[in-house]
């Protein structure tokens, strides 16, 4: 999520710095009003159905969807006005600065989808962004909780058995996953597999979700690494915690 806030930021800030270099280029007057009651009439409807549903869909949907139809709302009305305005007050250049806005909300737009949407392997993660070598793990500790439960039952195991590392690691990579965007979501049962000297120490693995790099992905398909390590026939020693 941070990466694409930070992504969004980047690109409504250049939409106002070309917004501004055009206007000194061009020597065009500063954004002026909605040019007739009318438009304002819109205006004002627009602003607050998007606040409502926007308000409503952070409720009660999840935060992808809030996100989509609330910048999908933006581009139709950055297009709405530049059109407005370049038929009715097209020799004022005011046009051309709801249409860059468009062009950068769209430019979000599509890249939440393609970064939601794309379904890539946990191995290609591991491995584009360098994340930790299971080949060097020679300890894996593993620690089993309810997360937004009891934790008085949280059971954990050290793992040396370089054959059952190399097998959890194999089976953890055949995962298919996509990049979520949620924040609060609820992970219930949780394997926490923790590794020492490595450039990350810990992957967190739920029946539906998997936090690895402190990024979380929801699984697509089947989870083969929650089933092993459910159905895992080692001797679990009850937490200190």
């Amino acid at each position: 999520m941070s990466g694409i806030s930070i992504f969004s930021t980047f690109i409504l800030l250049g939409t106002q710095l070309a917004n501004y270099l055009i206007r000194q280029h061009y020597n065009i007057e500063e954004e002026k009003q909605p040019i007739d009651h009318k438009q304002k009439i819109i205006k004002r409807i627009f602003l607050f159905l998007l606040i409502l549903v926007v308000t409503l869909l952070f409720i009660y949907s999840t935060l992808q969807l809030t996100l989509l139809i609330a910048i999908g709302a933006s581009i139709f009305y950055t297009g709405y006005q530049s059109l407005v305005e370049y038929k009715y007050a097209q020799e004022e250049k005011q046009y051309i600065f709801h249409f860059v806005r468009m062009i950068g909300f769209a430019i979000i737009f599509i890249s939440i989808l393609f970064i939601t949407q794309r379904i890539i392997s946990i191995e290609e993660v591991v491995q584009d962004e360098e994340l930790f070598d299971p080949g060097t793990v020679e300890q894996l500790e593993i620690e089993n909780y309810m997360r937004n439960g009891d934790r008085s039952n949280e059971r954990m195991i050290t793992i040396e058995d370089s054959n059952l590392i190399n097998r959890l690691f194999n089976t953890l990579f055949t995962l298919e996953v996509r990049e979520s965007l949620e924040v609060n979501v609820d992970w219930e049962e949780i394997y926490s597999l923790n590794m020492q000297d490595q450039p990350i120490y810990y992957i967190d693995v739920s029946e539906k979700l998997i936090n690895i790099g402190y990024t979380t992905y929801e699984i697509v398909g089947e989870n083969p690494i929650y089933e092993l390590l459910e159905e895992m026939e080692v001797d679990w020693e009850e937490s200190a915690y």
